[in-house]
């Protein structure tokens, strides 16, 4: 996915069992790259995008992700798209959070209950350990998309989902599919909530949106967000 995955166990739990645990969450990391990635020929999106393979055919979980994006274009007004300027799938806007939600339920599958799973800075967790410097909170920084190697903010998180898009880690790579221009009013959008799947997909909508992004984010229950705009200006919306 273009990313680099780590995993975090913090449980008080046999070794033998969290090594089990993590090899079966990068498994199923990889069996979803095969699935989606448009860089592989083999991959479910490619052969649809070829007409080798009807979308009514494939997968279940390639359905299910593309009846999500689907509906976040409907609900974006356009802003989100899982389709290129030439009309072929790519899901990538939506994919990989999406992954990594589902690949993090072997954790509490397993009984493990503190956790992390992040990819690419995007982060599912489970609760943080107690009796420790985390009791308050998984410590999330926020990259400061203006400087390299240094944070805008900080957030103390419990059970959920913290994920980022803008221009720290990839420069302005955000695409308005409606323009074709590249996003530009956001830096970056922090989206916090529950689910990894569309905290992902929320940020990055946000950011083609705009001024009204923020906004936007805060219509779903359990979600917020927070901007940063190109000057380094921080802005939260009051609810």
């Amino acid at each position: 996915m273009g990313s680099v995955a780590s995993v975090h166990v913090h449980d008080d739990a046999p070794v033998d069992l969290i090594d089990v645990v993590i090899a079966e969450v990068f498994t199923e990391l990889e069996k979803y790259e095969a699935m989606f990635s448009t860089f592989r020929t083999s991959s479910e999106i490619s052969r649809i995008n070829r007409k080798e393979l009807h979308l009514l055919e494939a997968s279940r979980e390639v359905i299910d992700v593309l009846d999500a994006c689907f509906f976040l274009e409907g609900a974006s007004d356009g802003a989100f798209s899982t389709r290129r300027n030439d009309g072929s799938l790519d899901p990538a806007g939506f994919v990989k959070g999406w992954a990594v939600e589902r690949a993090s339920r072997r954790f509490d599958a397993a009984g493990l209950k503190h956790w992390y799973v992040s990819l690419g800075g995007d982060m599912q967790m489970g609760d943080p350990p107690p009796h420790s410097h985390l009791q308050d909170g998984w410590k999330v920084g926020i990259a400061d998309p203006l400087r390299i190697g240094e944070v805008v903010a900080a957030l103390a998180r419990q059970r959920g989902a913290v994920a980022t898009s803008g221009s720290a880690e990839r420069g302005r790579h955000i695409i308005d599919p409606r323009t074709g221009a590249s996003s530009e009013y956001w830096s970056s959008v922090t989206v916090t909530g529950p689910s990894l799947t569309w905290a992902d997909a929320f940020a990055t909508t946000a950011c083609v949106i705009g001024e009204e992004g923020l906004t936007w984010v805060h219509r779903f229950e359990g979600y917020a967000a927070i901007g940063v705009r190109p000057d380094g200006t921080l802005v939260t919306v009051q609810c």
